[in-house]
């Protein structure tokens, strides 16, 4: 009889398989054909709205066929012969259908959210294209598992392949979402290389603001994943700010769009970080706000501050806590003789309790001698630190204390010296921090110090040094002098006035009142563009009529007083109530806001593209109908717009104003061509343009507003097409 061969469980289909794996394999392979799809026709596909939650989901839905998968590749690896017993088939065939089910869900999720904008190009490129090779590698070798034995070679193969991609694309995507550094940030910097910085040698930004912003914003706004078009790893880039402006602005209540994100509610979507990630401190939000407010310099020291200051106080937590005190070379003092040399006037204590160095005080004027210094001799190697503050020390008495060589810290405030023997502490070679307040020393005694060689920062204010000489001093660049507050010279600037209302848009009686936290200021104003002087701008006495579109700029004055920084606010007079609006073209997908609503609403936008309050249009022109129920005798039509250069969005190159008593009879009232912008136009801005005709009765309008059809070629998108955003139209 002839031998017939039985084929092996391998290489034929599981007889065994549930009914629903085949419901589970078809839709995957669909879903695969989908993705294969729109991938070829990516430049042409636009996510719809609503489709963009399933986008957001990625994350949620990612991480279990990455398990899955690595679990099966891991399992293919270590069967090592045909008839193992690890390996179980029909529990090995579920695991990876399931795998390659929910590979292709994260597939198409993550296709999705790559139509966003903020993402790096080249880490993006390579996690989505890594993505959808797991995807389609999956399902493919789903479909052949039964011609690859799992302890062939062929096998083990694909499935370290598989790993492969596994591991480098969830990393990829790691970076994308949380920065580059994110899988290594919790491992310690060694502390051979572990930067320490002392308070007297620290900058505001380096080393306070920037590690916050390292930790709490960079994993969003880097050169791998910029948010908002926003990066803060470089000063430069910080200061540039992203597609919705600069991050700071001193005229503005809440110091502009970086704490304004931070102080929203957490719930609230642009709050900043958000949910989820680490929140900054109290502290910390103290810190960044001090630190716009002082002008945001990315120069300034520590040192330079008032010690009570909040960034100061912060610089002590930190820097204070964080490094190691500094280390000593000598040997600590005999004990005894500190216990013998201590006196009811003069206290010697170490800096800390295991430290061998010494900080002096002395007290009671009346019962000082010269010689209390000299007594301290013996522990001359120790003493590193000596405070006489007003003690009658005089000029000779700086001889004696020149003869303390470890000495770093010496105060003298409120003494007797005169400065004649300055030149002694050029001896005392570590010597970095010398207080002379409220002594009579001059300019020419002080500048002796310039010779003591490790002197950093010398306190003389209230001494004899002219205001034009402590000037002078400032302007030293080895030593550091402290001149302090000289009320008499020093004349500060008022903040901006305040204007209360919030509604840009007025109708009926409705006035502008404006106001100053300091009483006796005088607000100016003015309504017609001019930026408000102290002499001949209107004052402010009484709430102001509004009797068309104003842009109101205001300053406060006061004597003794630098004038504030200006404020302005644009307010839309809407005489006539649009009774209904018809959209003729849709906006695009990305920025539908509430389609025909959005026009009469009554609710003014903010400059953020994102606020879903814009409609935007850029493949083809804004066209809209406006209906009045009873005709309305109206000479004026405007549209408030907004310009956002980086982000694309561009003033309309043409307007076209029609009315009539319906659609059919409309003629043209007015045409506007707006200026475009320059290289040298601030970003971000919401612009008005009124169209004014001859008054009449109307029943219907139509407005027409055409994009920019190729942006400049000094923008970075030369070529392509501009945006046209629009929230409200008022007719008047």
């Amino acid at each position: 009889m002839e031998s017939v061969s039985k084929p092996t469980h391998q290489h034929l289909p599981n007889p065994k398989e549930p009914a629903w794996a085949g419901w589970v394999y078809n839709v995957t392979f669909f879903l695969n054909g989908l993705l294969i799809f729109i991938l070829i026709f990516e430049n042409s596909f636009a996510v719809p709205y609503w489709m963009q939650a399933v986008g957001r989901m990625h994350p949620l839905v990612l991480h279990f066929p990455l398990v899955v998968l690595m679990l099966y590749a891991f399992w293919t690896l270590i069967v090592e012969k045909k008839d193992s017993t690890r390996w179980h088939e029909n529990l090995a065939d579920t695991l990876f259908l399931i795998g390659i089910f929910t590979a292709v869900i994260a597939a198409f999720s993550g296709f999705i959210l790559s139509q966003e904008e903020g993402y790096e190009d080249n880490a993006l490129f390579w996690h989505k294209w890594m993505g959808i090779a797991i995807s389609i590698g999956g399902i493919v070798w789903y479909s052949f598992r039964h011609y690859l034995p799992i302890w062939k070679i062929p096998a083990k193969i694909l499935a370290a392949a598989f790993l492969f991609l596994l591991i480098v694309g969830g990393h990829l995507g790691g970076n994308l979402t949380h920065g580059e550094d994110f899988l290594i940030s919790p491992i310690p910097v060694s502390n051979e290389t572990e930067k320490k910085v002392a308070i007297e040698d620290a900058k505001v930004y380096d080393d306070l603001v920037q590690p916050v912003l390292q930790q709490k914003c960079y994993s969003c706004h880097n050169a791998e994943k910029s948010k908002g078009n926003l990066q803060m790893q470089t000063k430069e880039l910080l200061a540039k700010g992203g597609k919705n402006g600069i991050l700071w602005d001193t005229t503005k209540a809440d110091l502009g769009l970086l704490l304004n994100r931070v102080h929203l509610p957490l719930d609230d979507k642009k709050h900043m970080p958000p949910r989820g990630k680490v929140q900054l401190t109290d502290e910390e939000i103290v810190l960044i706000a001090a630190w716009v407010k002082d002008g945001s310099r990315f120069d300034q020291m520590v040192s330079s501050l008032s010690p009570q200051s909040a960034v100061y106080a912060y610089a002590e937590n930190i820097l204070g806590g964080g490094r190691t005190e500094e280390e000593y070379d000598f040997s600590a003092a005999n004990a005894d003789k500190v216990k013998e040399l201590n006196t009811n006037y003069r206290l010697i204590k170490s800096l800390s309790a295991e430290s061998p160095a010494l900080f002096v005080n002395f007290y009671n004027r009346a019962n000082f001698k010269a010689e209390d210094i000299s007594a301290l001799l013996p522990l001359k190697e120790q003493i590193v630190s000596m405070d006489l503050s007003k003690m009658p020390v005089k000029d000779e008495d700086i001889k004696a204390i020149a003869q303390f060589p470890e000495l770093r810290k010496l105060i003298l405030n409120f003494t007797d010296v005169q400065g004649t023997t300055l030149g002694e502490l050029k001896k005392l070679t570590k010597l970095r921090e010398l207080s002379l307040s409220g002594t009579s020393v001059k300019l020419a005694q002080v500048k002796v110090l310039e010779q003591t060689p490790s002197l950093k920062k010398v306190y003389v204010w209230s001494t004899g040094i002219s205001t034009e000489e402590l000037a002078l001093l400032r302007k030293e660049k080895k030593i550091s002098f402290e001149t302090g507050y000289r009320s008499d010279t020093v004349v500060l600037a008022l903040n901006p006035p305040i204007i209360e209302n919030e509604n840009q848009i007025i109708s009926g009686g409705t006035k502008i009142t404006l106001k100053h936290q300091i009483p006796g200021t005088t607000i100016r104003y003015t309504l017609d563009g001019r930026e408000p002087d102290s002499t001949t701008s209107l004052v402010y006495k009484k709430p102001i009529d509004i009797a068309k579109n104003t842009k109101i700029k205001a300053r406060a004055f006061k004597n003794g007083w630098y004038g504030s920084k200006g404020v302005d606010k644009y307010f839309f007079k809407s005489a006539f109530h649009i009774d209904s609006v018809r959209l003729i073209t849709q906006p695009d997908v990305k920025y539908p806001a509430q389609k025909d609503i959005t026009i009469a609403d009554g609710v003014k936008s903010d400059n953020t593209p994102s606020s879903g309050k814009w409609l935007g249009y850029r493949d083809q022109p804004f066209e809209s109908y406006l209906f009045f129920t009873n005709s309305v005798k109206a000479q004026n039509v405007t549209l408030s717009m907004l310009r956002n250069v980086g982000g694309y969005i561009f003033p309309p190159t043409r307007i076209e104003i029609w009315g009539g008593k319906d659609e059919k009879n409309l003629k043209l009232l007015k045409v506007l061509t707006p200026e475009l912008p320059v290289k040298e136009t601030p970003n971000v801005d919401n612009m008005v343009f009124e169209a004014d005709f001859e008054s009449q009765e109307l029943s219907c309008i139509k407005i027409i507003a055409k994009p920019l059809a190729k942006l400049p070629a000094w923008h970075p998108g030369k070529g392509e097409k501009a945006w046209v955003f629009v929230d409200e139209v008022f007719v008047n």
